[in-house]
This record gives structure tokens, C-alpha cells and sequence, in this order.
């Protein structure tokens, strides 16, 4: 079951706080990296998680905000495989906001931190097969900014295209690393 609008407004107002650093990963963000964690060749810790989602100010969090997190993260993480085992297209919480770019943006950087805690196993089986699986979310999520990306961010057919195989692309993800 996907978190509420409560759920969400509740776990925004821990993110947002004014007392961690501006980098800290939105609700979107803490989906795309529960989805990298999930969809990947090794699930974070919950540990893991926090840092990521806090990066340094994760030693300020109390013990009912870390548990609040990882509550809604767990949620996040058990709607994903409800929908991998029933062979559905995982929902990405974007995908019905006014600022849908944005918010599929920041779902993307989630997605991308999440792989960067794990990079050297995501690269285990196939480095090239990998890549070719995360290029539409490291497109779509403007963490990359080189030359090559810049090509790719002018072809607005590409990106639209991209945008649409990022929920289908997931499942290819997950099969490509949890099937033997």
C-alpha cells in the first residue's frame, strides 16, 4: 500500500527540516533510492539509507525521526515488491504531480544515490548491460552534466522516451539481477 498524503506530509516535514543540510533527498528522492535498493543486486542497510537521505546530519536525527523514516521506507520498499511479484509496472510517485519533471528529477537522483552506495556490485555481472539499464535514470536525474549527457538533455524525443520506460525499466532491472 503506498504511503498516504498524511504519511508523506509527515515524513516531508522531517526533510525538510531547517536543521539538516540543503542536500538532504525529498520524498521522491527516498523513493527512487528504495527503489535502487529493492530493483539492484544489493539491498542498503537501513543505516545506509540514512546516510544517504542525510548525508552528515544523520547523527542529529532522534530516535522517533529515524524510526519514522525507515517505517515509511519499509512501506516504500514492500509496495515495490508487491508490484515486481505481480509482474505490474512499479507506480512512481511522480507520476500524478503538477511539477512532474521535477519531481521524476529528483525521483532519478534518488534512484542514482542509491546505485552510487552499491556502484561496484550494480557493475558485477555486465558493466556495459548496466549502464545500458541506468542510462534513461541517470539522464533524467541531471546529476551528470558532461558533454555526452548534454546531447543527450537536447534530444527532447529521447528524454520523453526515456521518460516513459523509467517505471517498465525497473522491472527489467530487477530480473537482470535477481534471476539466475
Amino acid at each position: 500500500m503506498p504511503l498516504s498524503e498524511q504519511d508523506i506530509d509527515q515524513l516531508e516535514s522531517i526533510l525538510f527540516d531547517d536543521a539538516w543540510a540543503d542536500d538532504t533527498l525529498d520524498y521522491f528522492g527516498l523513493h527512487g533510492a528504495v527503489c535502487a535498493s529493492v530493483t539492484g543486486p544489493k539491498k542498503l542497510s537501513d543505516d545506509q539509507l540514512l546516510e544517504l537521505v542525510f548525508a552528515d546530519a544523520v547523527e542529529t536525527l532522534n530516535s522517533d525521526q529515524r524510526k519514522y523514516i525507515l517505517q515509511c521506507a519499509t512501506q516504500i520498499r514492500e509496495e515495490i515488491v508487491q508490484h515486481l511479484h505481480e509482474g505490474t509496472p512499479i507506480n512512481l510517485p511522480h507520476e500524478q504531480e503538477e511539477a512532474f519533471e521535477d519531481c521524476l528529477e529528483s525521483w532519478c537522483a534518488g534512484f542514482m544515490e542509491g546505485f552510487f552506495v552499491n556502484e561496484k556490485a550494480w557493475f558485477h555481472k555486465s558493466e556495459e548491460v548496466a549502464a545500458e539499464l541506468l542510462l534513461p535514470y541517470m539522464a533524467l536525474s541531471g546529476l551528470f552534466d558532461n558533454e555526452e549527457f548534454a546531447q543527450i538533455h537536447a534530444n527532447d524525443k529521447l528524454m520523453s522516451q526515456f521518460e516513459s520506460l523509467a517505471p517498465e525499466q525497473l522491472t527489467d532491472i530487477y530480473l537482470y539481477y535477481h534471476s539466475d
